[in-house]
């Protein structure tokens, strides 16, 4: 029965080989696919489209800004920690039809603290920064019952390790707070207000029912109301944020309408993981086009 429900990590990764070798050859009619892209600008960014990758596809990024052949403006590598960082690091300007903006998802280890968590996700900026174009994080203890002002101390050390970077390097690398949302629940986290007002660069809303990736749980997503209910979210989401916070969001987007949907409910970005397993490297051009 598992092997009905769940899907085999051999398909994940021939889905992975798949958009690679999709992007590695690029299509004769590059020059009209590229015409349809509508550039933004997002946390100072300025992003081809509005279309991206989410973590957990792309690990060490041998895909990476190539993804911009299979429609995406941008792409987030990893997770990377100090243990599995990769030894070589992904090409900077390889021949793409759109200019694809590249994240790095960053997550601790082990850490037995919030203070140690942090410490690490401190030491893990500084190293990816000048790789990355933007940085994603989701510290335990965001979502964590801990003290408010042990959550305030935590953030701040980070925030203030930020500007320090942008300005030692002169060198700007938004870094994006990821949240994690059961599909379904409408209740806006009690954080997105507290994010916004500290001026975060972005926060990524992912609608996840966890691991591990199934058929069951890509079905669930075609019910019409947990689309609605998603929107709904996403809405009051970017009800709450003020000043230039990006709002980011991923979790069950399988057709171009539901891309539409959360664009309309005020995300900024969309990104894309299971899509590209169960429905092959076709779907960024599908949905961007």
């Amino acid at each position: 029965m598992a092997n009905l429900l769940t899907r085999p990590a051999s398909d994940r990764e021939r889905a992975f080989m798949s958009a690679c070798n999709q992007a590695s050859n690029l299509p004769p009619a590059r020059e009209r696919l590229s015409e349809g892209a509508t550039a933004i600008n997002c946390m100072g960014l300025s992003f081809t489209n509005r279309l991206g990758i989410a973590a957990g596809f792309d690990q060490c990024g041998k895909l990476g800004r190539s993804a911009g052949n299979l429609g995406f403006g941008a792409i987030e590598l990893g997770n990377w920690t100090q243990e599995n960082w990769p030894r070589s690091l992904p090409a900077q300007h390889p021949e793409a039809i759109l200019n694809t903006r590249l994240g790095i998802r960053l997550a601790a280890t082990a850490p037995v603290s919030p203070e140690q968590e942090t410490a690490q996700l401190l030491q893990l900026i500084e190293r990816a920064w000048f790789t990355a174009d933007y940085l994603t994080i989701a510290p335990g203890w965001l979502q964590q019952a801990v003290p408010f002002r042990q959550l305030y101390r935590n953030l701040l050390r980070l925030r203030e390790a930020q500007q320090t970077l942008e300005s030692q390097t002169r060198k700007s690398c938004p870094v994006v707070y990821k949240l994690r949302v059961k599909p379904g629940n409408e209740e806006v986290h009690n954080l997105i207000p507290y994010l916004a007002c500290q001026e975060v660069d972005g926060i990524l809303i992912s609608f996840d029912f966890g691991k591990p990736v199934a058929d069951a749980h890509y079905r669930q997503w075609r019910d019409p109301e947990l689309q609605a209910s998603t929107c709904r979210a996403i809405e009051a989401c970017q009800h709450h944020l003020k000043g230039n916070t990006a709002l980011l969001t991923n979790g069950g987007v399988c057709s171009r309408q539901n891309y539409l949907d959360r664009l309309s409910a005020g995300a900024d970005l969309v990104q894309l993981h299971n899509a590209l397993v169960f429905e092959g490297p076709d779907i960024g051009w599908k949905l961007s086009q």
